[in-house]
């Protein structure tokens, strides 16, 4: 999850970082599935976008912080962009964000979902 990626540092890599994007945002991915009931994996990032919006119409910030970070992954994944190192951690830390944003559960009913994106 979002811990191996921030350890691994993929980023910083040469020409690993459509790799970190991508995990980056299949972390999302899974993430929005299990807690939004948003078919990620299978949605392009402006599908998964335009169902979730209705869903934090009270959390503009989080879904702020999500259109940014699938916005930076789709034009390095797919428009050969080349992200700046700054923006790849921003990356990361507003995926922390998103998730401490839109978590529903104490810290006793820790749930599957949130145990795949932290490790």
């Amino acid at each position: 999850g979002l811990d191996r990626i921030k350890q691994e540092k993929t980023w910083q890599q040469s020409g690993r970082q459509k790799v970190y994007f991508t995990e980056l945002t299949d972390v999302l991915r899974v993430y929005t599935e299990g807690v939004f009931g948003v078919n990620g994996m299978e949605l392009p990032s402006s599908e998964i976008l335009k169902e979730i919006t209705p869903l934090l119409k009270d959390n503009k910030e989080a879904l702020l912080l999500l259109k940014a970070v699938l916005n930076l992954a789709d034009l390095v994944k797919f428009a050969k962009w080349t992200a700046l190192p700054d923006e790849c951690e921003a990356s990361l830390k507003q995926a922390y964000q998103f998730v401490e944003l839109t978590h529903k559960v104490s810290a006793e009913e820790q749930t599957q979902e949130e145990k795949i994106v932290k490790e």
